[in-house]
């Protein structure tokens, strides 16, 4: 008499998916076998063991090291998505493109743990100063640990890195000072950049972005400036010996673009008829690659004001110029206007034409109240003109007193920051200023 079958607590995988369906019997010699037809097929059976196998094989999550992932109800997972909005520490004003880094990073092994590699996605600030950092990407490795049934990679760690230059940057870990940051949160979470000052040192500001090659490339500039800061932290510094013998400030040479358009200029192409007083735009400082140029109408408003500002072989290269324009004139398509890059800002209060020279190595961004040009057209007139005065560029002797620069302020394109109608008070330095973007394409400022 043959034996019963004997159901078993082992059996197989795919034996225990298809005894579930029920299209497994007992069999005359004791052994369990499975009918025909199409349910339990063996292609069915491989697909369920693969879909398992690669579960198996996923990368490993652990669970949100920072602060804010224990005070949340909702599950926070390293994988993400991260979003959240970038403003100014001071005026809570939101900072349009600011480059906003993710970085996952992974490790490997059971016994011998190593590091295995990181995920880096890049993204930049709306209008709005808000970002969305998706979901960790797959790992390059993963597909090839699946394949070949290795140790599953670990996602163990998850770090924002904002930065924009004229402000410190920002870690979702720590502060400047080195101190642990308990406000990061998965969603919503709200980056407060401080602006730059005179006192930060840009030796420690690289060590404390500890940058991906992203904010790496943007922060490059500041390399000089940081040896600067090294060198003098050693006592390097030109108090010594040369304190006797103080270096001459005719020897600091200072780009000159008053030349580039006059007020005559001006006038001959609006048909103005009164004057204009030629001064310097103090949001910026005067450099030996950057000078603003601000025409002020006198005993009018700034809607009858011109100002343009040039950049000429500035450290950084032209790409924090272009940053700036991009910032300035919001939501701008480049054109070829006066050169092959070009952008044009038609408002309601301002005109505004930026354009590069790549071959001289050139950025100019002109801005022109609504009274001055009664359309864009002529705005992109004065910018040519300008175009075709770049050669007129030339460097002069610095003053022995040279300007302070005040705080670039955020926002659309205006014509100065002086106050409407109220007489100028003070020197013709910097008296006016155009507001930019708070990007600041100056050395000692990031």
């Amino acid at each position: 008499m043959p034996a019963p079958s004997r159901p078993s607590r082992f059996f197989p995988l795919g034996a225990a998916l298809a005894s579930a369906s029920g299209r497994w019997m007992g069999g005359g010699d004791g052994l369990v076998r499975r009918s025909t037809g199409p349910r339990g097929s063996p292609l069915g059976l491989a697909l369920a063991s693969l879909l398992v196998l690669a579960a198996a094989c996923s990368p490993v999550v652990r669970p949100a090291r920072f602060a804010s992932a224990r005070d949340r109800v909702t599950d926070v997972s390293l994988r993400g998505p991260f979003d959240g909005q970038v403003v100014d520490e001071g005026t809570a004003e939101p900072i349009q493109g600011a480059t906003v880094v993710g970085v996952w990073s992974y490790d490997e092994g059971d016994g011998l743990v190593g590091p295995s590699g990181s995920q880096v996605v890049e993204v930049k600030t709306d209008q709005a100063g808000r970002y969305r950092i998706p979901a960790a990407p797959e790992h390059e490795r993963a597909a090839h640990r699946r394949a070949s049934l290795g140790a599953p990679l670990r996602l163990v760690s998850f770090e924002l890195i904002v930065y924009k230059r004229g402000y410190v940057g920002y870690r979702s870990d720590r502060h400047l000072d080195g101190s642990p940051r308990g406000d990061f949160t998965l969603r919503h979470n709200r980056v407060e950049l401080r602006k730059w000052r005179d006192t930060d040192s840009h030796a420690e500001h690289l060590v404390f972005l500890a940058a991906p090659a992203a904010v790496t490339r943007l922060s490059s500039w500041e390399r000089e400036s940081a040896n600067l800061d090294l060198y003098r932290a050693l006592g390097g510094d030109l108090a010594g010996a040369a304190a006797a013998e103080p270096t001459p400030a005719a020897s600091l040479q200072l780009l000159d673009a008053s030349a580039l358009l006059r007020p005559e200029d001006v006038r001959r192409r609006t048909g103005y008829t009164d004057a204009f007083e030629v001064k310097e735009l103090g949001d910026l400082a005067h450099t030996h690659f950057y000078h603003g140029v601000h025409l002020q109408a006198v005993d009018r408003d700034e809607v009858w004001d011109v100002a343009y500002r040039v950049w000429k072989d500035p450290p950084g290269g032209l790409q924090p110029v272009v940053e700036t324009f991009e910032a300035t004139l919001p939501g701008v398509s480049v054109t070829g206007e006066v050169t092959s890059e070009s952008w044009v800002y038609d408002g309601e209060d301002v005109r505004a034409v930026a354009f590069l020279d790549r071959e001289r190595n050139v950025g100019v961004l002109l801005t022109c109240g609504a009274m001055q040009c009664i359309d864009v057209e002529t705005a992109i007139i004065l910018a040519s003109l300008l175009h075709e005065n770049i050669d007129s560029l030339t460097l002069v002797d610095a003053p022995s007193t040279p300007a302070t620069p005040t705080a670039a302020p955020t926002g659309r394109p205006t014509m100065s920051s002086r106050p409407p109608r109220e007489p100028d008070a003070g020197a013709s330095d910097g008296a006016g200023s155009e507001a930019a973007d708070p990007t600041d394409p100056e050395e000692g400022t990031p």
